[in-house]
């Protein structure tokens, strides 16, 4: 989800907090109700059925620092444009664990994302210029892509991590 849908979702909760349309009942809890509690980490994000997605970008670059004669190159993407909606059937599930790595066999902390049910509608994805020069958006040019009516389906979790 972009950050504007994801701020439009925060601007909401807080706006229905503030307008006193939420109710919460606190009770304190016995020992045995304590024993037996358990809570869970984790957000729910969840946005209108549709976000619109209208995006202006100026350069994205990679940059490799020594190069091939110890000098940086960079490869930048540039004047990139991006036009239509995604729709959210469900709520995105944000939630942060700590679980057993399947490679390494270490407990890593990390970001699960669930996510069912969602679909982007892309009118169209411009990228002016594809550039390889000494600085971010500079050199020369290898030409421009552009993608119309794409349409995804996305379901499923991701997982990230730091090591």
């Amino acid at each position: 989800m972009k950050k504007t849908g994801f701020l439009l979702t925060i601007l909401l909760i807080i706006g229905t907090i503030i307008s006193g349309n939420c109710f919460a009942d606190l009770a304190a809890l016995n020992e045995t109700q304590m024993r037996h509690a358990t809570a869970q980490a984790g957000i729910a994000l969840t946005a209108a059925d549709r976000v619109a997605l209208d995006s202006e970008i100026g350069t994205i670059s990679y940059c490799d620092t020594d190069g091939t004669d110890g000098n940086p190159g960079y490869l930048s993407l540039n004047n990139i444009s991006i036009q239509g909606y995604a729709d959210f059937k469900n709520p995105v599930s944000v939630n942060i664990t700590t679980k057993k790595d399947a490679f390494s066999d270490i407990a890593l902390t990390g970001i699960d994302i669930s996510l069912d049910g969602a679909e982007i509608h892309m009118d169209h994805l411009n990228v002016g210029s594809i550039t390889v020069g000494s600085a971010a958006g500079e050199g020369n040019s290898f030409g421009s892509i552009s993608v119309s009516d794409f349409h995804a389906r996305i379901s499923g979790n991701v997982r990230i991590t730091s090591h």
